[in-house]
């Protein structure tokens, strides 16, 4: 049965509208024969998860609150290498708006090699990493990394700039995680995040086929339009958003995404001639391959990146 006493986590109102509705059961066992991960008996006996949007600010998210991963389901990641990637376009792009000198805590620090990059930019940095296994690892490297929630933290210190990166899509509450970031914020300081884009995940996974986007991993998809809504909300303003150009190692996975979405929108019953005169092996091939070459970087890949400056 759906519930209907449903409020958005941005606005905390009811202007919401249905989505679908989710077999915990089912995604569980799709991670355990898929990726030999065990997502935990608590999400599993859960009776159902439920997909909304939002009216006002066009966020979509799922409840209950409790289809959140814990610590235990980011400790199995870490044996995937792509999970915690060493060069990702975000970081370097972040660095662009952050002046050289910057004190900076990041949220969600993963194995630190944004920290180094940031240290390596003259910057003077602060991690906070929930997940322990990671957060000492990181520790080990020299760098001073927090275990804690960003409540009270304020009242410490402060900083000039506050990153995140792939966090905020993952946490029951964005809104009181949004309000952290600022309270731990110098007057007029910046915060530069990045998201999954939903607007192009929509494009190559409109079926929501994706288990990494859904809970207990992701609990909420955010585009451009969303973060805009956010200055009515809080005393922030969008300084500037950036599209990740396709990268290369998720170039078969867009191409066999997009035209999956394709042959299900225009061919919904089934192989035809047309079909299989478009959708062919050549195809499918040489699309990659002139992707690869060049083409790639003026196609938005999959990260969305957004520089919001604190206003007051």
């Amino acid at each position: 049965m759906l519930n209907y006493d449903i409020k958005s986590p941005l606005t905390n109102e009811s202007k919401v509208e249905y989505v679908r509705s989710l077999s915990p059961e089912e995604i569980a066992n799709k991670w355990q024969s898929g990726m030999d991960i065990d997502v935990g008996s608590v999400f599993r006996n859960l009776p159902t998860i439920e997909h909304w949007r939002c009216l006002q600010t066009g966020i979509e998210f799922y409840t209950p609150s409790e289809s959140a991963g814990g610590g235990d389901l980011y400790t199995q990641l870490e044996k995937f290498d792509w999970y915690y990637m060493d060069k990702k376009w975000e970081f370097q792009e972040a660095l662009r708006h952050i002046k050289p000198g910057s004190k900076i805590l990041e949220i969600g620090v993963g194995f630190g090699f944004f920290l180094k990059m940031a240290v390596a930019h003259g910057a003077v940095v602060t991690g906070v990493e929930l997940n322990h296994s990671a957060a000492d690892r990181v520790r080990q490297q020299g760098f001073r990394v927090l275990e804690r929630d960003l409540q009270g933290l304020g009242k410490e210190e402060k900083y000039d700039v506050v990153c995140s990166f792939q966090v905020l899509e993952h946490v029951p509450d964005p809104l009181q995680f949004l309000q952290g970031i600022l309270s731990v914020l110098r007057p007029g300081g910046r915060v530069v995040l990045s998201v999954p884009n939903a607007a192009v995940m929509k494009i190559i996974d409109p079926q929501h086929c994706n288990l990494l986007d859904q809970p207990p991993h992701h609990l909420s998809h955010w585009d451009e339009g969303v973060f805009r809504s956010l200055e009515s909300i809080l005393p922030i303003r969008v300084s500037s958003s950036h599209n990740e150009p396709l990268q290369a190692y998720h170039v078969d996975y867009f191409v066999a995404s997009y035209f999956r979405s394709l042959q299900q929108r225009w061919f919904p019953y089934g192989r035809t001639l047309l079909n299989k005169t478009i959708f062919n092996r050549l195809t499918l091939r040489s699309i990659p391959f002139l992707l690869k070459l060049g083409l790639r970087h003026y196609i938005p890949g999959q990260t969305l990146l957004i520089v919001l400056d604190h206003q007051f």
